[in-house]
Formats: C-alpha cells, structure tokens, sequence
C-alpha cells in the first residue's frame, strides 16, 4: 500500500472526516490532492491526500475534489451441478447520485449563509463499480458542492470569509437492483470572495487543474 501524506489547505485546523466506513458497500476515503500534467490533464495524486480545502469565489464557483473509492462487496457466486461460476458484472455498483448536506462556519463577523437543506441538493451521475475495487487505485471525481449551494454562494459578500462544511454520501443500485448507499464523509472548505473574477490579460490560473482561486491558486505567465 502506497504511504499517503495529508496536507491542509492554509493549515486552518479543521479536517476531512469519513463516517460509517465499515458497514458500506462502498466507501469515500481520502481527498486526494490534484495536479495538472501535461498532455494529460487534471489528475489525483498517489501520496498526497487534503484535510480541507479553499476557494476564491469570484475566481471559481466550486471546489474539485478526487476522493479515493473502494467496495466493500465480492462477486457473486453462481453455482450449477455443484461447479460455482462468478459471471461478469455480478454484484457490480452503478452508482447513480451524490447527495449533500451543509454546515457554515464565519469567520469574518456577521457573516450568514442561506444553506440547502439537508439532503435537498443532489447532482446525478453514472459510475459503475466492480466488487474489489481498491481505493489505492480507483478515485472518483465529484464537486464539493451541489447546484443549489452554489447559487447560494453567488451571493457571498466580497472581502468576507467563512467555512463551509460539506457533507456528501452517494447512492446507486447493486446489480440485482438493490439500493445501496456509500459512507458519509465531510469535507471543510474555507470560501471567501475576493472579487478578482479572471486573470489579467496574458496570464493563465495556476495551481490545480489550472483553476482559479482553488487552494490558493493564482495567476501566472503561460510560459
């Protein structure tokens, strides 16, 4: 197993946590951190995991994240005249949703954010996984934050900042059509607005994925 280093954001002090990780049929581990490759583009890394995150609003409305994923599930067995068989895509996961819940913390003083509801903001999606899936291989790209959070955080006053604490789990169906649900894992992303929407003329976002105001990341020459 690949030895993995946890890095936060401007080192705030609060960290990604993972619940029910044990009783899952598939699991959410670590926020990988991201790089960006040439002739490649936006990928996780292997040993560098976030505990939280930061994002620039007026640079980007959402937060990209990579999260480590694993099952928790084996392959069916099929057994005829006493020979057993485990046929392609038994007991495979097609994952189908991300469901979020938030909580705020302000940092700058009077700060308030109109939340979602818990669990009303979703985003669907199409992923299949296979029984064995190791989380030291596979990852799943997601956002941090649903289409309803991010209308909410359009209005984010400029020059304030505050912690929002995303809490996502997904849902999808086993093979034989069962419903099944991943963990819960909250992830801390400390937002703020600094009203700089784009990079000066000849400059590209540098940092991440190449995207703006995401863990500090700025402007820089293209060459």
């Amino acid at each position: 197993m690949k030895r993995l280093m946890t890095i936060a954001a401007l080192a705030l002090g609060q960290a990604a946590c993972v619940a029910n990780q044990g009783d899952a049929p598939f699991r959410f581990l670590d926020a990988r951190a991201l790089t960006f490759e040439e002739g490649v583009g936006c990928v996780p890394s292997d040993e560098l995991v976030l505990g939280s995150g930061s994002l620039d609003l007026s640079g980007s409305g959402n937060y990209l994240m990579a999260m480590s994923v694993e099952t928790n599930n084996s392959t069916q067995p099929i057994t005829i005249n006493q020979e057993q068989f485990s046929g392609p895509g038994l007991n495979d996961i097609t994952v189908s949703e991300f469901v979020y819940s938030y909580q705020f913390q302000p940092i700058t003083a009077g700060v308030t954010v109109a939340l979602p509801a818990d669990e009303e903001d979703r985003v669907a999606l199409y992923r299949v996984l296979r029984p064995g899936t190791n989380a030291d291989q596979s990852y799943v790209f997601m956002n941090a934050f649903g289409p309803k959070m991010v209308e909410v955080l359009r209005s984010f006053p400029v020059g304030s900042v505050g912690t929002v604490f995303a809490t996502i789990k997904a849902r999808g169906r086993l093979s034989g059509g069962q419903t099944v649900e991943s963990n819960k894992f909250t992830f801390p992303i400390t937002v703020s607005a600094s009203g700089a929407s784009s990079c000066p003329p000849g400059q590209i976002p540098a940092g991440a994925c190449q995207i703006l105001g995401q863990d500090g990341s700025g402007c820089v020459d293209p060459t």
